[in-house]
């Protein structure tokens, strides 16, 4: 026996394995493939043990082992850093009491959200949240007043000895800057407005107030509840405060609440305090969100008031909204002023509307449809020749080529009520229009191109004095550089006399100049003047004028007499030297 169990020592086993486990094998691959999702979220949770939704993912892989749920919470809890931490960490605490919850323990959920408004958080909203959560579920559990208990606790300030700056209340922990909590207020506001009284409720939004966390949707919460509890006055004062809290944008809503209900509650019995109000709002209000207060003070005016109040309103609202705008509202005051003052009023309404200038202007569309209107109103009252006045003056704004609808409304205005020689009117301006536009068109595109040749051309790193030196050298060097200017080769006068290398320039252009065939050569300025001044002379005195005429005679050139003048040079040449002209007068004399 002895010897046998010293041979049979198992060591040979891979050697003799003769595969009789093949069950086993099979159950344990099994259980590796179970195990699977379990390992992959351990080798996730190894490389990031701060990733929340990996947590959550594994405490999801346990369902039905609520034992491995809770060791899971737990390790969660314990191992994420709030500062490292990726998501929200609150999640996993307000899971964790869920979980409690869900089986029917809320007395370990309550343990849990406890332990939970201690942790310090990274943000004051998620401990907020944790406080919320705790106090929906004890209104889960009808434990009104344990909820309301946690809000009090939850916004109660802490006691401090002074009052501190911003910047030092921000470096404090979460739990010390809760009681400044947006969120919680808000929660606590709607837990005393559902299960308080009206007092209660009351203290609780004059606490936010005083304490700044108030939003504008909480105003018209706090107005709202005073409201429906008939407090008309106290909710007045509530939208004062509001508005004196906010600035605009933010204020639009509140003015529009506290305006709506005002003249629904007194209508035109507070007339003046309705129109200081609207004063008021629309005072700083921004285009954008002008033109509905605008309006409800016109019908204000126009149900309380007065309607030549109400045409004021309209008039002031046209420059105060938007350009996109204004059409609508110029719409509505022709309406309007159709209604109460007649055609006399439509006619200055559209004719300021037409003429205005910036900033009050409206854009060129809409003057083109206020004039095709206002035209086709002085067609319906038979004033023919006005409505045609009005399409000519709103033709310069028309291109043929983008306002083709203009010009189809004037052609059928002169297919029906016009003649020959308006028609043909009508096409002589829009050809000249045409031609107007085409020109600005041209204009504008060669600045374009001018302007982007400039820069392209000017050096970007140059200082402006090199520049200048640059450009007068260039003058220099180059002569006459005029845009257009096509030099003939000639050299100006007394322009390069001075500059170091002038006679080598000159020459190149002289030589250049010379090969021009058809040039004529002048003789130069300083020739002899005395035989011109004796020839003059006698000349004056043969024909006896004594006037003292100063009169200098130069020798034609013989280029000006082309081969005449070779013919001559050869007969003089045979009679001798050329004589000038005071010699051919001596030598007349003596014959």
């Amino acid at each position: 026996m002895g010897a046998d169990e010293t041979e049979d020592d198992g060591a040979d086993f891979l050697l003799t394995d003769s595969g009789d486990d093949v069950d086993l094998r099979l159950a344990r691959l099994e259980a590796l493939a179970t195990r699977r999702p379990a390992l992959l979220s351990a080798v996730m949770l190894r490389q990031n043990p701060h990733n929340v939704a990996e947590w959550h993912k594994r405490v999801k892989l346990f369902t039905g082992d609520p034992t491995k749920q809770i060791l899971t919470y737990t390790e969660a809890v314990k191992t994420v850093d709030h500062d490292k931490a990726v998501g929200k960490p609150n999640t996993l605490w307000i899971a964790f009491a869920k979980f409690y919850e869900k089986h029917g323990d809320v007395a370990n959920a309550r343990i849990i959200f406890n332990k939970a408004t201690q942790v310090p958080y990274k943000y004051v909203d998620d401990l907020a949240t944790v406080w919320c959560e705790w106090a929906e579920m004890e209104l889960r559990h009808n434990n009104f007043k344990s909820a309301l208990d946690l809000m009090q606790r939850g916004t109660a300030a802490p006691q401090r000895p002074r009052k501190l700056s911003p910047d030092e209340e921000r470096k404090l922990p979460v739990q010390e800057r809760l009681y400044r909590s947006s969120k919680l207020w808000s929660f606590y506001a709607d837990l005393e407005e559902s299960l308080g009284t009206i007092e209660s409720a009351c203290k609780v939004y004059d606490t936010m107030l005083d304490l700044k966390v108030a939003t504008p949707q909480i105003i018209l919460n706090y107005a709202l509840m005073l409201q429906e509890a008939k407090h008309w006055e106290a909710s007045f004062q509530v939208y004062e405060r509001g508005t004196s809290l906010f600035k605009y944008p933010h204020v639009a809503d509140i003015w529009a609440a506290y305006l709506k209900s005002f003249v629904a509650r007194y209508g035109g019995s507070k007339l003046e305090r309705a129109r200081d109000l609207f004063e008021t709002a629309i005072k700083d209000c921004p285009p954008e969100q002008a033109k509905p207060l605008y309006l409800e003070y016109a019908a204000l005016e126009e149900q309380h008031g007065l309607a030549r109040h109400a045409m004021q309103v309209y008039e002031r609202a046209i420059p105060a909204v938007p350009k996109d705008q204004r059409l609508s509202v110029v719409e509505l005051y022709v309406s309007r002023a159709t209604d109460f003052f007649g055609i006399a009023k439509v006619r200055e309404i559209y004719e300021t509307a037409i003429e205005s200038e910036p900033p009050a202007d409206l854009p060129e569309a809409d003057v083109r449809t206020l004039c095709v209107r206002y035209a086709q109103l002085e067609r319906k009252l038979g004033e023919i020749d006005r409505a045609r006045g009005i399409f000519v003056h709103g033709s310069h704004l028309a291109d043929p080529r983008t306002a083709k609808a203009y010009w189809d409304a004037w052609n059928d205005f002169e297919v029906r009520h016009g003649n020959e020689d308006t028609f043909r009117e009508m096409l002589r301006i829009k050809r000249s229009v045409t031609a107007s536009y085409a020109q600005m068109h041209i204009h504008s595109t060669a600045q374009i191109v001018e302007a982007t040749a400039a820069a392209m051309a000017q050096p970007a790193a140059m200082p402006a004095d090199t520049m200048a030196a640059l450009e007068a050298q260039a003058v220099l060097d180059a002569g006459t550089r005029l845009p257009g200017f096509v030099s003939a080769g000639v050299i100006q006068q007394g322009q390069d006399q001075d500059r170091p290398g002038a006679a080598a320039t000159a020459g190149g252009q002289q030589a250049a100049a010379a090969a021009n065939p058809e040039e004529i050569e002048l003789g130069d300025d300083d020739e002899d003047e005395e035989p011109a001044a004796a020839g003059n002379a006698a000349a004056t005195a043969e024909d006896g004028d004594d006037d003292g005429a100063d009169v200098q005679e130069r020798a034609v050139p013989a280029a000006v007499f082309g081969s005449l003048a070779q013919q001559a040079a050869q007969q003089e040449g045979e009679q001798g030297e050329q004589l000038g002209a005071l010699e051919r007068f001596k030598r007349r004399r003596v014959e």
